[in-house]
């Protein structure tokens, strides 16, 4: 930033008529006073050019000072501009430029701010792409691989595997395009009361045929009154994918445990299977999408528990795993 000279700034001008008008004012009433004295004029002379020293050094004192506090607030905004801002508020006094000073501070901060959001949703945006092709390369080479293979003779298998590709692909596409309406906040919103027992029994039966697969017993500990506000569809498409990855995990023959409780603040649903405790490296990082961890089955894609996270946040609450003595505990917590 080019640095103004002050000595030409409309400020530095106006100080010095200021300065001139003062002093003639104190000239005429200093030449008044002699008048009615009748005494010699040496004193008073010497008096006016003792003022007039010291307005014009007042003069520059305060032309600098403004000058300096205008550069300061023009060196931090072009310093935000190139992203090297270096503002230090402590620095900041009581003065004249004060407010402009502290309002430059909030610009540059909501703009480093701003900065880093749109950073980061660059590189969510890359990662996603990336992730996303990795994701339907697979599908889409083993759909064009059964093509060729076939043939009168195994029609009939190859045709199986075919819709069942087809099927998986479409769910993919389905679950991206979810989890791309949490990562742009444009899921619906419109909450409407449920009983959590509704929402959870509705949640369980598109999973009963895995269950009966697996032979799993349910522990239900729902209270029969107990009502949340979310959006059902959305919310019931969190329980789902949490239900389903329990259940996946959860040994033949065990017992998977769901229950519901009311606190002050929130109400919790929480589901427990018995299963291996999940491993300490895996845990921080059990939501984040397309993350598979070690018990993860070959065929996981990894997003169903990052797209339950992402309806619990939109629906006012989060969503927590545990290893407990018991297994392994998901917990949604909605916030009253």
């Amino acid at each position: 930033m080019a640095k103004t000279n002050w000595w030409r700034a409309p400020e530095t001008r106006s100080a010095c008529l200021l300065g001139v008008g003062l002093l003639v004012i104190f000239g005429v009433s200093e030449a008044v006073l002699w008048w009615l004295a009748d005494t010699s004029p040496v004193p008073f002379v010497v008096l006016f050019i003792v003022a007039a020293i010291l307005t014009g050094l007042w003069i520059i004192r305060w032309s600098r000072r403004t000058m300096a506090g205008l550069q300061q607030a023009s060196d931090q905004l072009a310093a935000a501009r190139h992203g090297q801002a270096n503002y230090a508020i402590a620095l900041n006094d009581e003065g004249l430029f004060s407010q402009l000073n502290n309002q430059v501070y909030h610009y540059v901060r909501q703009t480093e701010a701003l900065r880093s959001d749109l950073q980061r949703d660059r590189d969510q945006l890359s990662q996603a792409i990336t992730d996303i092709a990795h994701q339907l390369r697979t599908p889409i080479a083993t759909i064009g691989n059964l093509s060729e293979l076939l043939a009168a003779d195994n029609v009939p298998l190859t045709k199986a595997e075919l819709i069942r590709q087809n099927d998986r692909l479409a769910q993919l596409v389905a679950q991206l395009i979810l989890l791309a309406r949490i990562d742009t906040h444009t899921l619906s919103q419109q909450k409407q009361p449920i009983l959590v027992d509704t929402l959870l029994k509705s949640s369980l039966n598109p999973l009963l045929p895995l269950i009966s697969d697996k032979n799993l017993k349910i522990a239900w500990q729902v209270p029969a009154t107990l009502q949340v506000q979310v959006n059902p569809d959305l919310f019931r498409e969190a329980v789902i994918n949490v239900l389903k990855n329990a259940s996946e995990h959860a040994p033949a023959g065990s017992t998977l445990t769901i229950a519901a409780a009311e606190t002050p603040m929130a109400v919790t649903i929480s589901l427990t299977n018995q299963g291996p405790a999940i491993a300490p490296t895996d845990l921080p990082r059990l939501f984040d999408r397309f993350y598979r961890g070690v018990h993860s089955d070959p065929n996981n894609v990894g997003i169903g528990l990052a797209i339950a996270a992402g309806i619990a946040q939109a629906s006012d609450g989060h969503l927590q795993a545990a290893n407990t003595t018991a297994g392994v505990t998901f917990t949604f917590s909605l916030y009253k």
